[in-house]
């Protein structure tokens, strides 16, 4: 955490449905007038961590927020409705609010992250004026990676391994880093996930149930976005098919695709420094869209 320059926050959006919820965020910098605020969301079963080795390799001049999402890390008290992507998307929405993030913001998201980042650009526009999307979650069986097709049917342990083997076959399918933690770290990082684990399947469960399905329609409204947006996508993926990258950027108008060679699923393990720079310089080139967007 100190290498990266963020401190750990704790933001109480709670309702009538669910008076403790909490969003647990790491924020780097503070709110720049008349620049986007960058917002990082994580991939299932994944937190806020995974953000820190991009987020520390971006200038403090730029405000940073990488959140816990429901069901992840240190967020608590969301039941299980509130773990379905729409309402996902309307606590994120709360969560802005609360923070009066009221000028368009940069939405950062990855795998799941990604699905999120690009849904809630479609349902709250006003809210965005750039997206970035790490190997969203493509939709259909066209799409459909052996890895994901396991998953639907239940064999869960590719992404939520119980065992060292399944962590060190996990951490393999899913990045081209060799995992170099000895075996009592590596225990130890298992043991840590291993907490979370009857949540997460909840929270896989009902992405399958509910979201997966109808994903080419929620996509659907990708095609009238007027935000600028990004997509990153590592060649050796072997989650979330490389041909979604092209799906993306031909539904989204005038959308920039990039590949990252050497590069799994984990773009943000595999690749920190390379999406860090990249994030930036999409924003900064875009001097134009920037001036009109705040004048």
């Amino acid at each position: 955490m100190r290498r990266a320059g963020v401190k750990k926050r704790f933001l109480l959006i709670g309702d009538d449905n669910d008076e403790g919820a909490t969003f647990c965020y790491y924020e780097k910098g503070s709110k720049v007038p008349h620049e986007p605020s960058f917002i990082f969301i994580h991939g299932f079963s994944s937190d806020k961590y995974a953000w820190l080795g991009v987020i520390k390799e971006i200038p403090y001049g730029f405000h940073c927020i990488a959140i816990d999402l429901p069901g992840h890390g240190e967020s608590v008290g969301f039941n299980e409705e509130q773990l379905i992507a729409v309402n996902v998307v309307d606590k994120l929405k709360l969560f802005f609010d609360k923070l009066n993030l009221t000028e368009p913001i940069y939405l950062i998201g990855c795998s799941m992250g990604g699905s999120i980042a690009a849904i809630f650009a479609t349902k709250y526009p006003s809210y965005v004026c750039m997206i970035c999307l790490l190997a969203p979650v493509p939709p259909g069986e066209e799409y459909e990676t052996e890895l994901l097709s396991q998953l639907r049917s239940g064999v869960y342990h590719i992404v939520l391994p119980e065992t060292l083997k399944q962590f060190y076959a996990a951490a393999k399918l899913l990045s081209m880093k060799k995992v170099h933690a000895n075996r009592l770290l590596a225990r130890i990082y298992l043991k840590s996930r291993l907490s979370m684990l009857d949540q997460h399947k909840k929270v896989l469960k009902s992405a399958f149930e509910n979201d997966y399905p109808n994903l080419e329609q929620s996509y659907a409204e990708l095609k009238n976005l007027a935000c600028s947006v990004l997509i990153i996508w590592g060649r050796q993926d072997q989650l979330c098919s490389v041909d979604g990258a092209n799906y993306f950027s031909n539904l989204i108008p005038d959308a920039k695709l990039i590949f990252f060679d050497d590069c799994g699923h984990l773009i943000t393990t595999d690749k920190p420094t390379q999406t860090a720079s990249i994030i930036i310089k999409f924003w900064e080139t875009l001097s134009t869209y920037r001036t009109n967007l705040y004048n």
